[in-house]
């Protein structure tokens, strides 16, 4: 209160309506592996905040082959997501991964990530041009084209028992109709002579040495190799390609890297994509762990009670072997359960610019992608699917086209499909969460839940050591009703009128004495969520020549 010492005019301010802002709901984290990390988040993974696609090559580098998270992120902003945070996991203590590498005289390759994988791959230098042989010799041209190769037997003995790096690059193959056949010192002619045939996954042309150019435009351009080492001069051709070697499967500490999200605000949506490549020690898909990180992952988003986590399914699998998979009856497998959190199926093949060729994704980066837009086009409380918001128009193909069959085993197990439409493209066709509480069967319930919790949660701060009396209660109940009769006349919740949409109570009924006595202060809210769509009934029944029944 002013001191009247002295008659004049006295201004005072008096507090009005203090606004409830909405809380964030498209700031998603991708946790896993990059081909790089900013100096400053060494030796401990440290969320970083990127905006743009190019701001994330900046820091973490670009695509790699069997490191699903660049790929995640590179979808995510093509699909309408704005922002985003990165964590770079490290090997766990008992890791033992490395990239396998490949020397052609004083050139280095690496594999572009860590694994098993990059042991497939060979590297080959050989002319720009075609020039005849001399006593089974080339003679070498000034110009030279590298191209990073593949056996032929490597991918032709590809089964579904085979190594899931081997899987993944025979499809890799067959999406792009790549053909086999000897490689030659040229791009037009004569062969190598080893009696050898080879998949060519990339090629590179048109190069004098290897110096920055060469240097520049593979590792800004090759999802396979990147280049270590060099003295700068053109290196020799290769009678035969050189092979990889030393590659081995590291250990990645996912769940380390998604407990660092703890420390981070604002953020609402997860995505773990390098869940996909836990595999065994011998390579194969451990879909026993896969369940279990998820799981992990899920565990956190709960603590938190903020984060919405999109996970993807093994890699390969059936409808009959996804449905296991979650439901647990995977032998030693455990139920994926949860209201905070979606599984989507089947993988999604997308186009890469750099290579010009199709490359087989997770689908958690394209639908936390429809997450983003869904949010900002139209609402939290709106399902991120269906013919509009579920439209992943970069993604060109699915990895396993499902049938109304398929969905019927998948939809009631809160396994969310991803469905090739006529007129519509590719399309997310599921909007369930992979809880078993029928209470939260649909994401659009538990975000929306999820949304006005953080709102009220960041925006109430100043409640907190006010007195709890009378007036008090009026300015909570004012506040909160204002904010939910915003969200009611945009449509997040079902009813006529606000009354039917949400109920505020904030007074003595469920403020009692004892309870004000412990500094306590109770705000009862109830909502009536809006419910998706989910099917769609049309009555035709045939009109006879009568009068209409029931006009």
């Amino acid at each position: 209160m002013p001191n009247y010492q002295h008659p004049g005019i006295y201004i005072e301010e008096v507090p009005g309506t203090r606004s409830i802002q909405g809380a964030s709901t498209s700031v998603a984290a991708f946790v896993g592996v990059t081909e790089k990390a900013p100096t400053t988040t060494l030796p401990t993974p440290t969320p970083t905040l990127v905006t743009s696609w190019n701001a994330y090559t900046r820091l973490f580098g670009g695509l790699i082959w069997y490191g699903m998270t660049p790929w995640a992120v590179y979808e995510f902003f093509l699909e309408g997501g704005t922002a985003c945070y990165i964590v770079s996991v490290n090997q766990t203590s008992t890791g033992n991964g490395a990239q396998a590498t490949a020397t052609v005289d004083k050139t280095t390759f690496n594999a572009a990530s860590s694994g098993l994988w990059g042991n497939s791959l060979q590297v080959y230098i050989c002319n720009n041009t075609a020039t005849p042989s001399s006593n089974g010799k080339t003679t070498s041209t000034p110009v030279f084209n590298l191209q990073v190769v593949v056996a032929a037997s490597v991918i032709d003995g590809a089964s579904s028992t085979s190594s899931l790096a081997t899987q993944m690059l025979a499809a890799y193959v067959q999406q792009n109709g790549l053909t086999s056949g000897p490689l030659s010192n040229s791009s037009s002619g004569n062969g190598t002579g080893n009696g050898t045939n080879y998949y060519v996954l990339e090629s590179f042309n048109g190069f004098t040495d290897t110096g920055l150019n060469f240097t520049g435009r593979i590792n800004a351009n090759s999802m396979f190799i990147r280049v270590a080492t060099t003295d700068g001069k053109r290196p020799s051709n290769t009678q035969s390609p050189s092979a990889f070697t030393g590659g081995q499967n590291p250990t990645w500490d996912l769940f380390g890297g998604v407990n660092t999200l703890k420390t981070v605000q604002g953020l609402s949506l997860l995505a773990v994509p390098d869940t996909v490549t836990i595999t065994d020690s011998n390579g194969n898909t451990n879909a026993v762990k896969q369940g279990q990180m998820i799981n992990q992952g899920l565990g956190v988003c709960q603590e938190l009670s903020s984060l919405f986590y999109a996970a993807d399914p093994p890699y390969g699998q059936t409808v009959s072997n996804v449905v296991a998979f979650k439901t647990g009856t995977l032998q030693g497998s455990s139920a994926i359960n949860s209201s905070y959190g979606a599984l989507y199926y089947p993988w999604t093949w997308i186009f890469n610019p750099l290579s010009n060729t199709n490359v087989p994704i997770p689908p958690s980066g394209p639908a936390l992608a429809r997450y983003a837009y869904t949010d900002g086009s139209v609402g939290v409380w709106k399902s991120p699917a269906g013919v509009n918001d579920g439209a992943m128009r970069s993604v060109v193909a699915l990895a396993l086209p499902l049938t109304d069959s398929d969905q019927d085993q998948l939809n009631p197990n809160g396994i969310n499909t991803l469905r090739n439409l006529i007129n519509y493209g590719n399309v997310i066709y599921g909007a369930r969460t992979v809880s078993q509480d029928t209470q939260w069967t649909y994401v659009s319930v538990r975000r929306l839940f999820i949304f006005v919790e953080q709102s009220l949660k960041n925006s109430l701060q100043w409640v907190v050591f006010e007195p709890n009396d009378q007036a008090l209660w009026a300015a909570v109940t004012r506040d909160v009703s204002a904010f939910l009769t915003t969200l009611w006349q945009q449509g997040a919740m079902f009813g006529a009128t606000a009354q039917e949409a949400y109920f505020v109570t904030c007074d003595a009924s469920n403020n009692p004495p004892e309870t004000r006595m412990l500094g306590q202060l109770y705000i009862d809210i109830g909502l009536a969520p809006v419910y998706p769509a989910e099917f769609v009934v049309i009555r035709i029944t045939q009109k006879t020549a009568g009068p209409d029944s029931g006009s």
